[in-house]
């Protein structure tokens, strides 16, 4: 078969120079050339994370680090707020209940956003909170939340602050240290473009001052252990996923973060462009660059428009997940894209729906698309 073009949130294609690295003989992890590979990649990751802070590395998917900062920065008497907006949200208040911490929940409708000042009003009725937990951008609906402003609020009140950046970091706007985040989690597979398997956790002072008072149980996950360690890690590491990493930081840095966080944003404003065009409801109210989820036409069947697309063109998009699975449908704007394929899924969605008849005039959505470009 075919392989399919990811327009997925995560993972994304892989650029041929990554792949390539990744194929590198294997080096000793205990050795010194792994130490300073790892200090190289250190240094770089740091400036997509726009940090300063010290930088963990866990070989676990995204959720591995999620669990760690649970595990790491919180006591058995603590009380914490989670804010559940789609299915990432909702991790965080899983994790929080497979370590028995007492959390209080904001739900949100899916699609919606948070306003910073409903997490005011949360903290304000209930004083004992010590720790917020919230993701960048809600990877199952689209949508990103006011970080910048949600920040003035938890400093204030010196509230710990944990984001899951596993699919907005370097393509979402975000400044952990400038804004007061204290710990962002992010993956490999997604807009750092290498495959999954690498997770990361930068870790501010005020964080590593709750990690010294946390009792919870960790042991892979130990944050002193990984600090301890930090440039060989405390266990044995996907050796072939950081040299992928080292070149995918190379990548990014050639193009400059600045402009990755441009590039996407315009990506993602095409996208939004083409599929109104087309007639179609943008299904978050604040929609961001990572994906761009879209409502499925009454009388339609996702099922049926995902496999046209995968059956006909080889493109792979994503649907829904849990009571959303078959309402929306998510197209990507991370990973290794260019106009040309960012024009040519929009193509062949207009042409999938047109044959399961949807009305539209074909080549709305692309004219869309590339009169944003146009403008750009």
């Amino acid at each position: 078969m075919k392989p399919e073009f990811l327009f997925v949130p995560g993972p994304v294609n892989v650029p041929r120079r990554v792949a390539l690295a990744e194929a590198r003989d294997v080096i000793y992890h205990r050795g010194e050339e792994f130490a300073e590979l790892l200090k190289s990649v250190d240094a770089k990751l740091k400036r997509v994370f726009r940090t300063e802070n010290t930088i963990l590395y866990f070989t676990s998917s995204g959720t591995g680090a999620m669990e760690a900062c649970v595990a790491n920065l919180l006591n058995s008497n603590d009380e914490v707020l989670v804010i559940e907006g789609g299915k990432f949200g909702q991790r965080w208040r899983e994790l929080c209940q497979a370590f028995h911490v007492k959390h209080h929940v904001i739900t949100l409708d899916w699609g919606r956003a948070i306003h910073p000042q409903q997490i005011a009003e949360a903290l304000d009725k209930h004083p004992t909170i010590s720790a917020l937990f919230i993701q960048l951008s809600e990877t199952s609906t689209g949508t990103v939340y006011d970080l910048e402003s949600i920040a003035k609020i938890t400093d204030k009140r010196d509230i710990l602050f944990i984001v899951d950046a596993i699919s907005g970091l370097g393509v979402v706007p975000l400044e952990p240290d400038k804004w007061g985040v204290d710990c962002v989690i992010a993956g490999s597979q997604k807009s750092l473009m290498v495959p999954p398997g690498l997770a990361f956790v930068s870790v501010s002072e005020r964080a590593w001052q709750r990690v010294a008072k946390s009792d919870l149980p960790k042991y892979y996950w130990d944050f002193n252990a990984a600090k301890k360690n930090l440039y060989f890690t405390p266990f044995t590491p996907a050796i072939s996923l950081i040299m992928a990493l080292d070149e995918a930081l190379n990548i990014i840095l050639e193009e400059g973060v600045e402009n990755l966080l441009a590039h996407t944003e315009l990506y993602a404003r095409a996208t939004r462009a083409a599929v109104t065009a087309m007639g179609l409801k943008l299904f978050s109210e604040r929609p961001g660059a990572v994906c761009t989820a879209i409502s499925v036409p009454v009388g339609l069947n996702s099922k049926e428009i995902l496999e046209g697309l995968r059956r006909d063109f080889g493109i792979k998009i994503s649907g829904g997940q849990d009571h959303l699975k078959g309402k929306i449908l998510r197209i990507g704007h991370i990973g290794d894209i260019g106009p040309k394929d960012l024009f040519g899924v929009i193509a062949a969605l207009e042409l999938t729906l047109h044959k399961l008849g949807y009305k539209l005039e074909l080549g709305v959505g692309v004219r869309a698309a590339m009169e944003v470009f146009a403008e750009s």
